[in-house]
């Protein structure tokens, strides 16, 4: 589950980076996640730690809005 995790977040992190480097107007947790749609799309599948770690987040999802919504 670490590694999943760890997979993520550096796609979040060059996806932020790329953001500021560009000036892109979008933020750069999006263009991380389109980072690694593309890299799913080329691999074909996630591996079994990233499945596990998304599928994790996917179900606590709510809990990670809740301070938003306070």
């Amino acid at each position: 589950m670490l590694q999943g995790l760890i997979i993520l977040l550096l796609f979040q992190l060059t996806g932020e980076a790329l953001a500021a480097i560009l000036g892109l107007p979008v933020p750069g947790a999006v263009v991380g996640m389109l980072l690694l749609w593309v890299g799913l799309h080329i691999k074909g599948s996630a591996s079994d730690s990233l499945r596990k770690t998304s599928a994790g987040l996917i179900q606590h999802l709510s809990l990670l809005f809740l301070p938003a919504a306070v």
